[in-house]
């Protein structure tokens, strides 16, 4: 009898020992992913009735308006003023589809309830805090008006980075949706053609190849990129991981962007971003009232991710993507006066297992001296074809990038190239 107890307790012990251990997972090792998975309505049913920040972009224009105070007694929805442009950037907030984009990844901030922006003295600590943080992005609305005109009516992506830093200046992908379709602000008959679609951007993986031979440019910057797979930590919700290979290597085209970016920056990987700072303000406060900067929460510090190429490598392949550049005839005119030369390099998409080959590629760096913008073009086959050989050999891809390189530096959306002295 003795031993039979000795024996449940032992069990009981065991299960307890078990119990415990995945409390303390679910309540605190796993809380933050749990919390963050695109799956989860809790955070979406919380942050509905209450104050909101706004989502701003670089050059002023707003992505997604503010709730104050007053306007959460009227139950006023997220209102999306840009439509389907930024809703891979911003992504919605909504209680019956839960939250996406920005809307996910910085909701504390925008609810006010991070730390940093509830928590600002002791007096706090005694009474409930009115303010919302404000998300000043690093995207700006020019270029990613020329992204989403310049890829036109074909799926695919545009990604247009910072090299020094990482900050993501568009990020466009199509098909998109509407935001406002999804929270109801929308006609019915509207709204129910609209459905979220997958980032391409950044949470699609395509199997990339060369144009021309092994010793290409293009084959030594995808060499480069796989070299580093994974999530590349950029701060919007839902980046996938390497995933199971079946064949190939696959890459996003942001990893495809930041290879190139890497490229420029002596082989270093930055960390991409899209959120340069959040400012705080009152809630009861509109937009803009207070200085810029006056009081800000955080601001993001450029951080390196790792080396895809030796110092030595990523100058020899610039230059090597410089001549392919100069055989396509490719140079920029941001100004009026003003020519730079750039550097490419182009390639298609290979066959994968449930997907047709065709389409294309292209990243362009420019200048190329001290490059200051690194775009990356992807052009999906269509799907009604199936195209053996890259789609047009990357040159529509090839304008494309031009186009949003060139409009980056005219709009000074990345640092402006400082001109050769007499």
């Amino acid at each position: 009898m003795n031993r039979r107890i000795v024996r449940l307790a032992a069990v009981l012990a065991a299960g307890f020992a078990v119990l415990l251990v995945q409390l303390t997972n679910v309540g605190y090792l796993s809380a933050e992913g749990l919390r963050d998975h695109e799956l989860n309505q809790r955070a979406a049913a919380a942050a509905l009735g209450q104050a909101r920040g706004a989502i701003i972009t670089m050059d002023g224009e707003t992505i997604a308006h503010a709730i104050g105070p007053e306007e959460v007694e009227q139950r006023r929805l997220r209102t999306y003023p840009h439509g389907t442009l930024y809703a891979h950037v911003a992504g919605f907030l909504s209680l019956a589809a839960g939250a996406s984009g920005l809307e996910r990844s910085y909701d504390a901030e925008l609810s006010g309830n991070a730390a940093s922006i509830a928590l600002r003295d002791m007096s706090d600590l005694f009474a409930d805090s009115d303010r919302v943080g404000d998300l000043l992005l690093s995207v700006h609305h020019g270029v990613q008006l020329t992204a989403r005109a310049a890829l036109g009516d074909r799926d695919g992506s545009v990604v247009v980075v910072e090299p020094g830093t990482g900050a993501v200046i568009a990020l466009w992908s199509r098909p998109s949706f509407d935001p406002n379709a999804i929270i109801g602000t929308l006609p019915a008959s509207t709204a129910a053609s609209q459905v979220p679609t997958l980032a391409r951007a950044y949470r699609q993986h395509y199997f990339l190849n060369s144009d021309e031979s092994s010793e290409s440019a293009a084959a030594s910057l995808l060499d480069g990129a796989r070299s580093q797979l994974g999530p590349t930590g950029i701060d919007l919700p839902g980046e996938p991981g390497r995933g199971e290979i079946s064949e190939g290597v696959p890459l996003t085209p942001l990893q495809l962007a930041l290879a190139a970016a890497s490229v420029a920056n002596g082989g270093v990987r930055m960390r991409p971003y899209v959120v340069r700072s959040v400012s705080v303000r009152s809630a009861t406060l509109s937009t803009g009232s207070q200085p810029a900067g006056a009081d800000t929460s955080a601001t993001t510090t450029p951080r390196t991710a790792g080396r895809l190429f030796k110092a030595a490598e990523a100058a020899s392949l610039l230059a090597s993507m410089t001549t392919e550049a100069q055989q396509a005839m490719i140079e920029l005119t941001p100004a009026d006066g003003v020519t730079l030369p750039a550097a490419l390099a182009t390639g298609g998409i290979g066959r994968s297992a449930d997907g047709p080959s065709g389409g294309s590629w292209a990243v362009l760096l420019a200048p190329t001296d001290t490059p200051t913008v690194a775009v990356a073009v992807l052009i999906e086959p269509e799907t009604e074809l199936d195209m053996g050989d890259p789609r047009d050999n990357g040159t529509l891809a090839t304008m494309i990038a031009a186009t949003a390189a060139e409009t980056a530096l005219a709009l000074r959306a990345v640092p402006t190239p400082v001109a050769d002295g007499p």
